[in-house]
């Protein structure tokens, strides 16, 4: 039997049915996924630090140095660029439009995209076929970044690259007033935090390897089951009743699922 195993079976090959090749694939499909987390929670947070009060984000603003003209020649501007865009107040019925309109929707639509890319991962048979299908994953989440680069108006690429910061840092104007001696012992007072302070502390590398292990934990909740072994197989697998997918099982999965006959095709041999 010895030689017949070596003869049929590639050993290299039978190696790389690595689960912890399958976990960095994973990873490294929710580091592409977490950084579009993040600029929901920048939106967040946007929305939350602007003022909830009506504001002007369009202001036409000419530096009181020289004349208008005079700064035109100087500089070669336009009158476009005298035109500022800032982040301003905002009134509470448009700050819970976004949220209702813009947030929930983007995090629900994260948390579905992550779940079924993680499942898509962890059914792939063939490892090479995980380490390619990453790629391919990676490739469908910048899909929405490539339609507003090639399809959005240039006069909103104008607006958005023109835009201010938002400046909520209260302590921003007492900095700018510091002396010399002040500025010194503030220098000092960061030196002697050394490197256990919290802002050293890797927190996207914790919380991707946080989100990765929900995932997986969650793709076998659902998907699988314990063996009399003591290890992990899948589930028995029935038909679905309906040949159509439902649109809302993607949206509302897993409150709502498609119905499944139940007699099953297949089942882990005992």
């Amino acid at each position: 039997l010895d030689h017949v195993i070596d003869s049929t079976v590639d050993v290299g090959e039978y190696g790389l049915e690595n689960y912890w090749v399958r976990f960095v694939c994973v990873f490294i499909f929710m580091m592409s996924v977490m950084s579009d987390l993040r600029s929901t929670m920048d939106m967040v947070s946007i929305l939350w630090n602007v003022p909830t009060k009506p504001g002007m984000w369009l202001e036409y603003r000419v530096p009181s140095w020289a004349s208008k003209e005079k700064i035109k020649e100087v500089h070669g501007m336009s009158e476009l660029d005298f035109v500022k865009f800032k982040i301003d107040g905002m009134p509470l019925r448009w700050k819970l439009f976004n949220l209702a309109a813009i947030i929930v929707p983007k995090l629900w639509i994260w948390r579905t995209t992550a779940k079924n890319g993680v499942m898509f991962l962890m059914e792939t048979a063939g490892i090479e076929n995980v380490i390619v299908n990453v790629t391919a994953l990676t490739f469908i989440l910048n899909l929405d970044e490539m339609i507003f680069e090639n399809f959005s108006h240039s006069v909103l690429h104008h607006i958005l690259g023109s835009l201010e910061p938002l400046d909520n840092d209260p302590d921003a104007d007492q900095t700018e007033a510091q002396t010399t001696d002040d500025a010194f012992l503030h220098l000092q007072r960061d030196r002697r935090l050394g490197s256990s302070h919290w802002l050293l502390f890797p927190y996207r590398v914790f919380l991707n390897l946080i989100f990765s292990g929900l995932f997986i934990a969650e793709y076998y909740f659902w998907h699988c089951e314990q063996s009399e072994t003591g290890g992990m197989v899948s589930r028995a697998m029935s038909l679905p009743t309906e040949q159509v997918y439902p649109w809302l099982s993607f949206a509302l999965d897993p409150f709502l699922r498609e119905g499944q006959l139940e007699e099953s095709y297949w089942q882990m041999p005992a």
